[in-house]
Formats: structure tokens, sequence, C-alpha cells
């Protein structure tokens, strides 16, 4: 009889003493140390800044439990070597030190690139630093104790495979068993975090590598540029291609060529994907009161495309007056916007401004009070210029704050522009391609909720043995951990969101079972489907709650939040228990990488972004975001407010979706030849120069399976990752200094 089926034939309390004699090794060496905890704490610390600023530029996560194993057991090996440490960082330590990394680095799931940043550029809600970080703690710590009853049965009982995480483990043990093949893949890791450093800073810091290259091409008279079709010189998200598959980064090829390279050329040429409005902003407040003498004009040039969405394929320029037929004392501003912007002038006839150029004020925080502005009030698709002339009565120019010749040039195109309409269709397969995938999970999901109970029940039907007791997370930790951080989720989102106390308590019960279900699937497929559980849970307040934004995204984000903090929990113990770690003495560790996470990415995340300008643009795109904003607008506000074209874009996008996910459920020998939704959709809410180095990565890791494949398998892990790391790291350091004004 095979192993793999006489292990099968045991029973539960067989296997477990089993593994207690012959793997388990938690007990004769060193753990739960303070050097391990400490290494976890500064290097999950760290890797939480790089996913917290991967997420804002992709929306994607990245795990860091094999760069943890590698780079901190190549730091105790060289300070060993010179004498700095006289023990060797042995495996139950360094897998304490990945448990720690992995639980902090993962910070950014619990909602700050998605339903942090989305409330505040839906609404404006400015968060503060400390009530954020209690927030994002509670939501990990109460997804951290869910974890507690599903631990022994999907592990030890159901046998799961956890494909996601096995590569961790056998790393650690090969790393034990050949350090010379450890620190190659060690240093191959550094040189390539130490270049990824050298080109975000020639790139971001000094300006000596361009931010993009734009090829002198169109398409539709659009310029390649103004369509995101660029280049970017990083290293960044070609490594994370490279960690993708070829099958993700060809969907992600054909994402943006069909979204940037179809779609937006030709619905720019048909006036429907706008931009804001050219305005031309005052440099100082008006001066009041103002006494302006009859015959003062005031004067705007208007030049529009007429032959193409862009000015240099032929325009049109409009020299527009304001001629004040008989003399005026303004008091204030506010009658002075009246008569300019009113239908006619002071004596009667029609006022040439109406219905073309409106004047207006707003809040200036830099001049320090209300300033007026110019724009062009029906320029919102072709590009547009808007221009205060040069040539005219400098006296009422100066006196309602302007500057003679101030000019402002709206262009097509652009990353924020086009999402705006894109972030429909892609949202809608995001959201149809994972619910659907969850939704096929029947058995799955059956088996998951009967698990629950099981943990609970007594006598012969008890999953807990009783032979790892003495080593097993106790079910009353579970008890009081979900109490006390159930009710403080619910605490605290009335006091922050001023969201119902039972609103919050269905949250928290609905984030037990979706959970559940995200740890079920990533524990069989490897795969943690945190957005498709926010939207459930969206979805579920937009029918109790509608209209109610910020219960509609921050209930979803206690949701992905804990129920990544969950999967990723038992992930960490699955590695530990291939290892032979001490079960208990892990989930201690986890405490420890929370609370290094949270103290460390929610100051990071107020220094990239300030406020709600920084989002939505080329810089930080926030995709997961748009995402979770997008879908609370419609349920707020429903589909009537979206353009005809998007709402077709989103049935088309469905009818695509749940033609894949089935197509893969019923046929599965096609899967590896079907799209990815999952990659579809990111392709349609990020920049095409993002999806584009993705797609390089995926080709080049593809071209090395092929042509080097001990290579491959070898470096380009640690290669990938480094560059990733270093990269992102170097980002957050130099946002850092711009934030402290070193750099400008």
């Amino acid at each position: 009889m095979p192993d793999d089926e006489m292990r099968d034939a045991k029973t539960v309390e067989e296997r477990d003493r089993e593994w207690l004699e012959t793997v388990f090794r938690g007990d004769s060496e060193p753990q739960l140390t303070v050097r391990a905890i400490i290494a976890g704490m500064l290097f999950g610390g760290l890797m939480s800044l790089s996913n917290l600023y991967v997420g804002l530029k992709s929306g994607w996560g990245l795990g860091v439990d094999i760069a943890a194993v590698i780079v901190i057991f190549a730091v105790f090996k060289a300070l060993r070597g010179i004498g700095v440490v006289r023990r060797d960082f042995g495996m139950m330590e360094n897998t304490i030190m990945m448990t720690v990394a992995v639980a902090a680095s993962w910070i950014s799931s619990a909602g700050l690139v998605s339903a942090v940043p989305a409330l505040t550029m839906l609404t404006g809600y400015e968060f503060i630093w400390w009530q954020l970080t209690i927030f994002i703690g509670v939501i990990l710590y109460l997804g951290l104790f869910m974890a507690i009853p599903f631990k022994r049965q999907m592990i030890q009982v159901d046998k799961l495979r956890f494909p996601a995480v096995i590569p961790t483990g056998e790393t650690l043990k090969a790393m034990y068993s050949h350090g010379g093949e450890a620190m190659k893949k060690a240093k191959a890791l550094g040189t390539a975090g130490g270049l990824g450093i050298l080109i975000a800073g020639l790139r971001d810091g000094f300006g000596f590598i361009p931010g993009l290259v734009n090829l002198p091409l169109s398409i539709g008279r659009i310029g390649l540029g103004k369509l995101t079709l660029s280049m970017e010189p990083s290293l960044i998200f070609i490594g994370i291609g490279a960690l993708f598959g070829i099958k993700v980064g060809l969907s992600m090829l054909f994402g943006f060529v069909l979204n940037y390279g179809v779609l937006a050329p030709n619905l720019i040429h048909a006036k429907i994907i706008k931009h804001p409005l050219p305005q031309v902003r005052a440099a100082a407040v008006a001066q009041m009161p103002l006494a302006v003498e009859s015959g003062t004009t005031f004067t705007v040039v208007l030049e529009q495309a007429t032959k193409a969405p862009e000015l240099r394929h032929g325009s049109r320029v409009d020299t527009l007056s304001y001629t004040w037929t008989q003399p005026v004392l303004y008091g204030s501003t506010e009658y002075l916007i009246r008569d300019i912007n009113a239908p006619i002038l002071l004596d009667g006839s029609p006022n040439p401004f109406h219905g073309v150029i409106g004047v207006r004020d707003t809040t200036d925080k830099a001049v320090g009070g209300r300033v007026l502005f110019v724009e062009a009030g029906k320029n919102n698709t072709w590009e547009a210029v808007v221009t205060v002339a040069e040539n005219q009565p400098e006296k009422i120019v100066a006196a309602m704050g302007f500057k003679p010749g101030a000019s402002r040039t709206q262009v097509v195109g652009g990353f924020r522009n086009i999402s705006a309409w894109s972030l429909w269709p892609g949202a809608t397969i995001l959201v149809v391609g994972g619910l659907l995938a969850l939704a096929f999970q029947w058995r799955t999901l059956g088996r998951t909720f009967g698990s629950i109970f099981r943990s609970f029940s007594t006598g012969k039907n008890k999953s807990a043995a009783g032979v790892l007791d003495h080593i097993e997370i106790p079910m009353t930790w579970f008890i009081a951990g979900f109490v006390v951080f159930g009710l403080m989720a619910a605490l605290v989102l009335m006091w922050m969101f001023s969201i119902h106390w039972y609103m919050g308590l269905i949250a928290v019960v609905l984030t037990f079972f979706l959970a559940a279900v995200a740890t079920r699937a990533a524990a069989e497929i490897g795969i943690n489907p945190i957005g498709p559980m926010g939207k459930v849970t969206q979805l579920t307040y937009g029918v109790i709650a509608p209209g109610d934004v910020p219960a509609n995204l921050m209930t979803a984000g206690v949701t992905a939040g804990a129920s990544a903090s969950c999967a990723d929990t038992i992930s960490n113990l699955k590695v530990g228990h291939m290892v032979g770690a001490h079960p208990r003495k892990q989930f201690i560790a986890q405490l420890f990488g929370v609370l290094a996470g949270a103290f460390l990415a929610v100051p990071a995340y107020f220094i990239l972004v300030p406020d709600a300008n920084a989002l939505g643009g080329a810089q930080f795109p926030a995709p997961s975001a748009l995402v979770w904003m997008g879908v609370a607008k419609v349920l707020s506000q429903g589909l009537s407010t979206l353009p005809p074209s998007a709402v077709l874009a989103m049935i088309i996008a469905f009818i695509f979706g749940t033609i894949i996910v089935v197509v893969d459920r019923v046929f599965p020998k096609l899967k590896p030849y079907t799209p990815s939704p999952a990659a579809l959709g990111i392709a349609f809410t990020i920049p095409a120069y993002t999806s584009f180095a993705m797609f390089l990565g995926a080709v080049i890791v593809w071209i090395l399976e092929k042509k080097a494949a001990k290579w491959n398998d070898m470096y380009t892990v640690p290669i990938a990752s480094g560059c990733i790391a270093g990269e992102s790291i170097m980002g957050v350091l130099l946002a850092g200094l711009m934030a402290a004004g070193v750099l400008h």
C-alpha cells in the first residue's frame, strides 16, 4: 500500500502522534526568540511598506515568506561569520521570523489600498493616523483569532494541500540542508534589490531617468502617451509579472490592448470619455471692494479642437469679452460672479460669455482664501485651451487676481479620465469572475461550515484528538479573541464612520463565515479571494443600508482584511506544520507581526497619500480603491448615473466573465488557454504601461523556462523579489524625504 494511502487510513490521532514523534522540533531547539521576533518585525514592517506602495500602484499584493526566510537566513549567517552572533539562526527561529514577517507585510490587505483610499476619494473623509492604526489593527487581530477553529480541521483533519505555501516549507527544508544554495539566492536577491533602489533613485529622486518614455506614434490621431501606452523605466512591475506566469501575462496584454488601444480611442472620438473642464485659476484673492468703470472689458481666449480630439489636428479660436456697460461697485465677489455669468449684460444685450465661459470661485490653501477661476463650461470632451487675454486693461485683471496671459490646456486621455469609464467593465469582470468561481466551490463551502461545528463538537466526532493539546492553540483563545475584537470592530465602525452598532455586529458575524470561505479556498487552490469577500459584503450592505457609502465600504474593509488575515494565519501554520514548528508559539509570534505592520504601514500611508488628490492619478492609480469606489457608487446611486456605453460594457463583461469561469469549470483541460478574469479586470483599472511591464516580465520568465530551466528555478524568484522590494522601498523612502522637504 502506498505511503499516502497508509496515512489516509490512519486516524487523526494516529497521524498527530506520528507527526509529534517524527516531525515536531518545537521543543528541541530555540523558536520563539527575541531575535526571531525582532527580525520578523523589521523585515515584515519594511515589506508592509513595499506592499502598500505596490498596492497603491497596481492593486496587487506580494508574498514575502520566501524572501524573508532567505534574506534573514543570509543576514544571520553573515553575522555569525564575523562573530557578531554566537549561535546559528535555526530553522525553527526562521519559521517564527517568517510568521512574524508575513503577518506584518500583509497589513495593506486590511483596507489601506482598497476601502480606506476609496472612502477618501469618494467622500473626502480625512483619516487620523492613530485612529486608522487602531482600525487596521483590530481588523487583522479579528482575522487572526478567527483562524483558530479552522486550523486543525484544514491542516490535520482534511489535510488540505495549501499549494501557495508549500514552496516556503520546502525552501526552509532545503536551506538547512544546503546553505550554499540559499546564499546564492540571497546574493541574487540583494543584487536585484540594489539595482531596484538605484533605478528608483535615479528616476524618482534625481530625475536622471525619465518617468515615462513616449513613442511619437498615434492611434486614431491620439498620441500613445495620452492613452497611457508608454514605457515606464522600472523593474518593479517586470518583477511582479515574472511571478505571475504566462497566462496572466497574456491576459494583461489582451486587457490593456483592448482597453487603451481599441476602446479608449474610439470613446474619446465619440466624446464619451470626458476630462475636467479647462480652467485658469487666479493667482491672488480678488480685491474688494472693486469699482468698475463703464466700458471696461474682461477678455478670455478659447481655442477648441474641431477636426480630431487633439488640438494639433485643427482648431477654432474665439476671443470673448465681457463688457461693463455701466459703472458698478462690487462689495464682494458674489455679485461680480453673478454679473459675469448672467445671460445678458447690464444694458440688456446678450452676454458673449454665457454658456461658453464661466467665472466662479474656490478655496486656495496656498493663497489663503477664495480665488476666482475662469473655465470653459462645455469643453470636457476634446482638447481646449483657455487663456486670460494678455492685451487688455491690467487694472480689472489684477483686481480679479488674474495674471494677463495665464493659460490652461486640457488634454484628452490620461489614466484618470479613461479609467473613469473603464473602471466599470473592469470591476464587473473582477467581481463576476471571483464570485462565480466561489459559487462553483459549493462543496468547499459546505465542508467549511461543517468544520466550524465539528471544532466545537464532543465525544467520538470531536476533531481535537488530545495528543497535541499541549501545543495546539486553545479554543478558549478563539472565543476570547473573537468576542473582544469583534466588539471592538463594531465599536470602531460606529465611532469612526457613524455606522449603527447592529450593522457593525452583522459585519463581524458575516466576516466570520466569509473568512472561513476565503481560508478554505486559499487552502485548496492557493488563491485568497480577498476582493470577492469584500464585494459580498458591499452587496449585502447595498441591500440593508442603501446609499450609506461609509457603511458599504468600511464593513467590506473589515470583511476583506479579516479574511486575508485569517487565511494568511493558517497558511503560516501550515508551513510550521511542514517543518515541525510549535503552533501555539507561531500564533503568538503573529501578534507581534500585526503590531509591527500597523505602526509602520499606517504612517507610511499618510506620507504617500497626504490627501485625496494623491489618489487616482499616474503616481498612485489605486486600482483596487477605484473598484471598491465604483461598486459603492453603483450601490448608492444606481446604474442610471452611468453612461449607457458603460452599462453596455458592464453587461458584456458580465457575460464574458461568466463564460470564462464556466468554461474553466466544465472543460478543465482548456483552463490553461482561457484568459484570467482577474488579470483582465486589473488591466482595465491600471495604466497600460504598468500592464505592459507585467506582461514583459511574464514573457521573460516563459522564455527562461524553455531555454534555461535550472537557472530559472534557482534565480527567478529571488531576482524578481529583489527588484520589487528594492524599488518599492526606495519609493517609500523618497516619498518620506519629499514630505520632510528634503527633496522637491
